[in-house]
This record gives C-alpha cells, structure tokens and sequence, in this order.
C-alpha cells in the first residue's frame, strides 16, 4: 500500500482494532482519504495507531463508530494536523472535552486540528454550547458545520458561531432548542453563509425569516422544512433574497398560495423548492411557482392531484416560459428538471 491515497472501508461491520493494526505498521504518507464509517468495533486504539502512521491523513470519516471517546480525538487531535475535514456522526460519547482537543484548547497535550474546513457532529448527543465556544475560537477556517440532531446547543451557543467569518454551510437540522434568538445572533454577526438548515426547529418562526432577511441575505440554499412559518414570514423574507437558488419548506403547513405568489415574484433564481406535505397550496399557487424560469427540482409529494392536473403541471414546468407570459425574453436555460408527486 505504499502509494495509496484513499481507503474505503465503510460498512465493514467485523473490522476489529486487532485487523486494522495489521494494515498499519508503518507510516503510509500518501493516504489522504479514509473512510471507517459504521466499523461498530474500532475504538481509540486504532485512532491512536492512525495519527501515528497517517500523519498526511486529510479526510477521516467516522460516521457511526460509536465506540470512539474523548480519548480518541485527543490522538487525532495530537497527530492529524493536516485533517481538513472529519465526520464524528452518531460518535455519542464524545463532549465538550473531545472538541476541545480538536479546537487547541489543550495544546500540552496535542495541538489540535486547526486546518478543519469541514466538521460533521451530526447526533453528538453529549455536546454542548462550550463545544461552539471550543469550535469558535480554534477552527477559525472551518467552512461547514454540521450540528444536526445536537439537542444539546442551544441560542446561546450560536452566539459564538456568529462571527466565523469562514463559515459557508450550517446545519442546525432538529436542533430542538434553536429559537429565533438563536437566528437572530447568527444574522447579527458576521458570518457570509452560503447555506443554512433549520428544519424541525420547531420555534423558528416568522420572526427568524425577518432576521434571515436582514443578516444573512447572501444565502444560496435555506430549509425551513417544518418550521411554524407563515405567508407573513415569506414576505418579510422574499424581498432581500433574490440569490436563493435552494428553497425548502416541506410540511410548513401555515403556507398557503399567497406565499407560493410571493415566492414566484421576488426568487426568480430558484432551482429548486420543497413543498412536500405544504396541504394549504392549490393549483392557483402551484401554476405560480411552475412559472419560475430556472426550476430543475419540484416535489410535490402528499399533494392531491388528478392526472390531468398532473399533466398540466408537467407542461407548465417543461416550458421555461408560460404560454401567454408577457416576458418576450429568453428563459435562462434549465435541463433536467424534476418533479416528485
């Protein structure tokens, strides 16, 4: 293996710390890239036998290796310093202490990951508001976060995300105490998001899209799916946020036609919308939105339609202008587009 840069083991269920120690003996620096997603039975033995012989290592994917401990991110932490993006999804013992090792904040002991541009703790149960602290203050070049399903963080914590200044993605997904306190401090600061997530936060409301507006405009992509928004909340938003090209608001039941209006007016670069379980909308509202010039993605899904109203919809959206419309100029060119029912 000693030219081999990227390794995948994932899924590899009977893949012990004893089987993976007699991989590596010896240092490999061409492995950039590996991958032990849902090796149930590694534990920090092998992250210690890792950060010893994978010193180049710049992409560990963790995803379900629930055995891992604060201890073993203290070893990547000591000898990964080239990791540029970990994924630590459902690693469920791991705290506060464990990030802080990653984030330098225990430099006698190790130094840290502080290149990390990409950090998934997706359903890290144990974390908590210092975690963001830790995370803030050490992984100043960190450009996606991954929080989903964290119900430890709160309002508070997204404080001290709010000033990252290289954060592009967020992923807040069922974070279930992120309010619109929460989303204020983030629009408040000075991040430069590209993509945010705050689906199933169920007190994010009309005023967060208010705050959205306001602060973080620069948005490509925003979900919202589930959240207790309104028509009122789309059109505080709407009006500043001509660049989202991601819109997902599935099962937002309070939307109605009236938000499907405003969405076709004020986002003409949208490619993609999420109305799944949207129970409110008619084919008044749905005609609206076909009309948008760059739909590629529209689902539908719980829906009620006849196959006939299927049909017109389907030739609205393969037209990139209505019949009728008014507009005499060309469509931006949109392929494949997708509808799901």
């Amino acid at each position: 293996m000693a030219n081999i840069e990227s390794l995948n083991l994932s899924g590899c269920y009977n893949l012990t710390d004893n089987g993976l120690g007699h991989a590596f003996v010896q240092e490999i620096g061409s492995l950039r890239a590996l991958n032990l997603s849902l090796c149930k039975q590694i534990t920090d033995s092998s992250l210690g036998r890792i950060a010893q012989y994978l010193k180049g290592l710049e992409v560990l994917e963790l995803g379900g290796c629930s055995n891992v401990t604060n201890t073993g991110l203290l070893l990547i932490a000591w000898g990964l310093q080239r990791l540029k993006s970990l994924n630590l999804r459902s690693c469920r013992h791991l705290s506060d202490v464990g990030i802080g090792h990653l984030a330098g904040m225990t430099r006698s002991a190790a130094e840290g990951c502080l290149g990390l541009e990409q950090l998934t703790l997706q359903d890290c149960q144990k974390l908590t508001d210092l975690s963001l602290k830790h995370i803030s203050r050490g992984l100043a070049g960190l450009r996606l976060l991954n929080l989903s399903f964290c119900g430890g963080i709160s309002d508070a914590g997204l404080l001290h995300l709010s000033h990252m200044g290289s954060l592009r993605s967020l992923n807040l997904r069922s974070c279930d105490n992120i309010s619109d306190t929460g989303i204020m401090h983030l629009a408040m600061g000075s991040l430069r998001l590209s993509g945010l997530d705050v689906s199933f936060c169920d007190k994010v409301g009309d005023q967060s899209l208010a705050y959205i507006a306001q602060g973080l405009d620069g948005l490509k992509s925003l979900s919202l799916c589930s959240c207790h928004i309104s028509d009122d909340g789309i059109n505080r938003m709407v009006r500043q946020m001509h660049g989202l090209r991601t819109l997902n608001i599935g099962q937002c039941v309070r939307i109605t036609d009236k938000g499907l209006e405003l969405i076709a007016e004020h986002l003409s670069q949208l490619t993609g919308i999420d109305l799944y379980g949207c129970t409110r909308i008619t084919k008044r509202g749905l005609e609206r939105i076909t009309q948008l010039p760059c739909l590629k993605v529209l689902n539908l899904g719980l829906w009620q339609m006849t196959d006939s109203e299927k049909v017109r919809i389907l030739l609205a959206v393969s037209q990139p202008l209505t019949e009728g419309s008014q507009d005499s100029s060309p469509a931006p060119f949109c392929s494949r587009r997708r509808l799901a029912y």
